[in-house]
């Protein structure tokens, strides 16, 4: 929603200093409700390969470097306040070791599929 509201104030303010109208941006930025676990799950790992897909990094060990992923925290290598790594590693194990090594099983399993 956030980004919705930017990209139509930066449509408005572009339209009228180029004297113009119409659609400048539509449709890129959409909100899902995610109301399953398994969907949760899956758009988790879909995210955080993103960048080993991109090519931004060569393999997992880069991954887990990479500052713009969430990954390197749901690892435990850096902590980010605002982000909720409990939450998504309570799917993959009781404790955080082992929800930790399920979690990059998880994810090298994504890696094969692609």
């Amino acid at each position: 929603m956030l980004m919705r509201r930017l990209l139509t104030g930066y449509a408005v303010s572009f339209n009228r200093r180029h004297r113009r109208h119409g659609q400048l941006i539509q449709n890129r930025y959409k909100s899902i409700l995610c109301q399953e676990d398994a969907y949760l799950l899956e758009l988790v790992r879909y995210i955080h390969l993103n960048p080993l897909r991109a090519k931004l990094v060569e393999d997992v060990k880069g991954l887990s470097r990479y500052p713009y992923s969430g990954h390197s925290a749901l690892m435990g290598r850096i902590r980010r306040p605002w982000q909720d790594t409990d939450y998504v590693l309570s799917f993959f194990g009781q404790t955080g070791r082992k929800a930790r090594e399920t979690y990059g099983r998880y994810l090298e399993s994504g890696m094969m599929a692609s």
